[in-house]
């Protein structure tokens, strides 16, 4: 017999057959591939995921106008099309409600939150979605549906400058001067974007940032001159500063200085010797340096090669393999190789690429990553009751991520490399302290060198219930609640982090906390309420079925295989992800459905596209789709999977335009020069943008220019009698990158600029000075 969710799939699929000869002509308001567009832009990388949780038959938003079919449903991107057209077409004062709901603008707001932010690139989209169904003209032309090319770059592969993370910028301070560094972690944390803390587009520079770096320049030079014969190796003197400037600067800037880079630091140099002496002007160079943007940013611009596209050059590929594998600065060999221009061709990529993976220097590397992609910063903060677990001590915190760095580290470059071994692994690494916390029955069976200097064994977990990246503490415990396991937060993780499919956040007002029950009943009866009541059902089918999964495990990670006397019920269920769904038995039986499933191998390929690009991973489909397919063609091999990313033209090639030179804008004095990527804290617009204040006195000096890019800094004085609430519009050729000490919005070439809440106001007299970077 057919029942109500049969008949909407039989009329998906007429409607589908309708609708493709319906969109195969243009009609009144509508593009010939507007369903292509719908499936590439919107359905596939949003909708799909990220509206489907509440805008379902038996979801939160099941009585609204939007309810769509699942992705497992046939013919669901068909119909969807159809209800996303309507809600596309129907307007509120003006805009349509396609674009009011989803970023949170519409008058009575928006159940699910803020999905796709006004200005961000998949607003864009929506945006030129309704502008196509709506009939504005030139839409179609404007925003057409590009097929993936073998070679083709991704729409955001622009041209850029990107900042040092914290971990990069120790990393490359104790390279560079030969001690160790943790002034990075002095430096105001970056924003994380789905998970990942290197996103090129996140960091903004404010006041507090410069004035960190700037004593953290002046600290690390000083420390240097301690060390400084590691530096030189000549005898003090001009021409040794002058060769010390040649070798540092290369090494600094990781590429060689220009001329004018050279006399400009010489010039430093000799100015400040004449009081303090050799080592004064020495050290003057090293703080100079360190607070140039040549060193604080990885350049990829490139050279042009017509038709907006740009090569990044040898020395520029150097930097891009050093940070993706070792998260540092270039070594001797890199240098070498870009010097002899030998560091562009994919085979001389590969060569490099194979031998830094290989080295001990690469396992920070696949530290971080590890640690970001599973969240595991997550176990430091969380609260355990101490009374129930007196012995999770610090020591056995440290252990457990320990254990899953060294885990991962060891399969990546030390056995298979297989996606597998990583869910199926009858080993681990453990302390004797964590072992005799996890009541392991096996004794350890070896050690690897890296795990002997950290005072980890590999473990044998047979009869121990464990087993699999999964089953590690680091990820159980932080993912939990203070006194037990927590399906949802386990289950969220997975669901995120696994199948990259983000959940909306609860909707506003919604209580969250679960009502009062009996505290001997199980998690599986103290979690109920989520399924009966359906505010929150719709979002919590996508997590605690599969945290349920988990509940043989408690809230600091031991396996606890029954409760108050009776057998745990491990059973779980995944739901709303085509190629995983179905049911399983304990984390065991999830792993090997995970370990097998296409969309984490998707996942998998998009993390590392996230990680080693410093990209969202949502804006670029063509390219994380040519690496899952290169990661299963060969075997889901982690490492061949890492090896890919230097493969693809978007390791080493950019898009951009070819513009060029700065002029202030009306009512402003001096001269600049400029150019841009995009980032930093900025807005854009298409009206005129608002003249510089008439009382705002205006100096501007060059901070750095490498001939490829510049930075500015850019004084203001209140010239007039009054206080001063001031704006500075500045006309830029080229591409802005980012500013700071300044708020930013970009109208064409023109640049507005205005103050932070601490320097927006100026009393007559008084100056204050922000500064920005562009590309040219």
């Amino acid at each position: 017999m057919l029942n109500s969710r049969h008949l909407t799939a039989l009329g998906a699929l007429f409607f589908s057959a309708v609708l493709l000869s319906a969109c195969s002509k243009s009609d009144t308001g509508g593009c010939p591939d507007d369903l292509e567009f719908f499936r590439s832009r919107m359905w596939e990388p949003v909708m799909s995921t990220q509206c489907i949780a509440c805008h379902k038959s038996d979801g939160l938003a099941a009585g609204t106008r939007m309810v769509l079919l699942p992705p497992s449903e046939p013919g669901a991107v068909e119909s969807n099309f159809m209800t996303v057209r309507a809600m596309a077409r129907e307007k509120v004062d003006g805009v349509p409600l396609l674009l009011l709901k989803p970023s949170g603008m519409h008058p009575q707001g928006h159940g699910g939150g803020t999905l796709v932010a006004q200005g961000s690139t998949r607003y864009v989209d929506f945006q030129r979605f309704t502008d196509r169904i709506n009939g504005v003209e030139g839409a179609c032309e404007a925003s057409p549906v590009v097929a993936c090319q073998p070679n083709a770059l991704d729409p955001s592969a622009k041209r850029r400058i990107r900042m040092l993370t914290r971990f990069e910028y120790d990393n490359t301070l104790r390279d560079l001067l030969y001690l160790d560094s943790s002034w990075g972690q002095s430096l105001p944390a970056e924003e994380v974007v789905n998970g990942f803390d290197n996103n090129a587009d996140a960091r903004a520079v404010g006041q507090l940032l410069t004035d960190k770096l700037l004593s953290a320049a002046e600290q690390a030079a000083e420390a240097a001159m301690a060390n400084l014969s590691r530096h030189v190796s000549c005898a003090p003197g001009d021409a040794c500063a002058q060769q010390f400037i040649q070798d540092f600067g290369l090494r600094a800037f990781r590429r060689p200085l220009t001329d004018a880079e050279r006399t400009r630091y010489q010039s430093l140099y000799t100015s400040v010797a004449l009081e303090d002496g050799y080592t004064g002007g020495i050290k003057a160079i090293i703080t100079a340096m360190l607070q140039s943007p040549n060193f604080l940013y990885r350049t990829e611009l490139g050279q042009h090669l017509g038709d907006g596209r740009y090569a990044l050059t040898d020395y520029e590929i150097a930097s891009e393999l050093s940070y993706l594998f070792w998260g540092s600065m270039p070594d001797e060999t890199l240098f070498a190789k870009a010097s002899a221009g030998a560091l562009h061709l994919p085979e001389q990529i590969s060569v490099e690429a194979r031998r830094m993976l290989a080295a001990p220097r690469s396992r920070p590397m696949l530290e971080h990553f590890v640690s970001q992609w599973l969240d595991l910063e997550k176990l430091n903060q969380a609260q355990k009751d101490a009374i129930a677990f007196s012995d999770f001590s610090p020591t056995i915190r440290a252990a457990m991520k320990a254990e899953t760095t060294e885990f991962f580290d060891y399969i990546v470059r030390n056995s298979s490399g297989q996606l597998q071994e990583l869910f199926s692994a009858d080993y681990t690494f453990a302390s004797d302290g964590l072992a005799m916390f996890y009541r392991l029955p096996s004794g350890p069976v070896s050690s690897s060198t890296a795990a002997a200097s950290s005072g980890l064994r590999m473990w044998e977990l047979t009869g121990s219930g464990r087993g699999g990246i999964l089953t590690q503490g680091s990820i159980l415990a932080a993912q939990s609640t203070p006194q037990t396991s927590s399906p949802v937060r386990r289950g969220k993780l997975i669901r995120e982090r696994m199948l990259c499919q983000p959940l909306p956040p609860p909707p506003p007002g919604l209580n969250v906390q679960l009502s009062p029950v009996d505290e001997q009943l199980p998690n599986r009866g103290r979690f109920q309420e989520h399924s009966s009541n359906p505010a929150c059902a719709s979002c919590h089918k996508l997590m605690d079925p599969i945290g349920f999964g988990f509940e043989q495990f408690d809230s600091v990670g031991r396996f606890q295989p029954e409760q108050n006397g009776n057998p745990v019920d491990a059973s779980g269920e995944v739901l709303s992800s085509s190629a995983t769904n179905g049911t399983f038995n304990g984390v065991d039986e999830l792993q090997q459905k995970l370990a097998q499933s296409p969309d984490v191998h998707a996942c998998f390929s998009k993390q590392w596209l996230r990680f080693g690009y410093g990209v969202s991973g949502d804006d670029e489909a063509c390219v994380s789709r040519q690496l899952t397919d290169t990661f299963r063609q060969q075997g889901l091999s982690i490492p061949e999977l890492v090896i890919s990313l230097t493969q693809l033209p978007r390791f080493t090639q950019r898009l951009g335009d070819t513009s060029g030179t700065v002029d202030p804008g009306p009512g402003t004095g001096g001269n600049t020069g400029g150019g841009n990527t995009g980032g930093g804290n900025t807005g854009g617009g298409t009206g005129t943008p608002p003249p510089t204040s008439s009382n705002a006195q205006i100096s501007i000096s060059v901070q750095d220019d490498w001939g490829t890019g510049y930075c500015h800094n850019v004084k203001v004085t209140n010239s007039g009698t009054a206080p001063l609430v001031w704006t500075v519009t500045l006309t830029i050729e080229g591409t802005f990158t980012h500013a700071w000490s300044a708020n930013s919005t970009h109208s064409g070439n023109q640049s507005t600029f205005t103050g932070l809440d601490w320097n927006d106001e100026l009393e007559p007299g008084e100056s204050t000075s922000f500064g920005f970077c562009a590309t040219r």
